[in-house]
């Protein structure tokens, strides 16, 4: 506290906690993000709402009635962040995502100390998440042709295979 506003000659400690004048407050706009885009002016939430537009609500809103149960709400809050990110597509496939069709993916699973964080999460297809964890060398190839990845597509199935410890065939 004291480097950042040790300037300041009113800096005062209450009880061990710094008060620093609201004068010698500094922050820094967003990188990265657009200045209109924000929750507090009529502009901003038609601009955000308008990056929404490609999402289906009807999905969007049966993720949010219909958490998974015996999941953290954390798991269930970034379940619903990923499906609007990823605009409602697969994150192997890119194919658009159906009710009963959506599986939130830990990358690195809970029981190797994974957790329910944003950036451990991905949503993808059934049948990418069930070649993600395929053991069974006639599996993983019968999956393999029915999604017909490219050479990209494989290789990112690769990687989440490594992550759950699974090798690759």
């Amino acid at each position: 506290m004291k480097e950042r506003y040790g300037k300041s000659d009113q800096l005062r400690y209450v009880n061990g906690i710094a008060l620093a004048p609201i004068g010698y407050i500094q922050h820094k706009f967003p990188m990265q993000k657009k200045a209109k885009a924000n929750s507090y002016t009529a502009e901003g939430r038609t601009h955000i709402h308008k990056n929404l537009e490609a999402v289906n609500m009807r999905i969007l809103h049966y993720l949010m009635r219909h958490p998974v149960a015996y999941r953290s709400i954390e798991y269930n809050d970034n379940r619903l962040s990923l499906y609007s990110a990823q605009m409602g597509k697969c994150a192997v496939t890119g194919k658009v995502l159906e009710i009963g069709d959506i599986y939130c993916h830990h990358k690195v699973p809970r029981h190797l100390g994974g957790t329910d964080k944003y950036d451990n999460l991905i949503l993808v297809c059934r049948d990418a998440h069930k070649l993600i964890h395929a053991i069974n060398p006639q599996t993983i190839a019968k999956l393999t042709e029915l999604l017909n990845l490219t050479a990209k597509q494989q290789k990112k199935v690769d990687a989440l295979r490594s992550l759950v410890h699974v090798e690759s065939c």
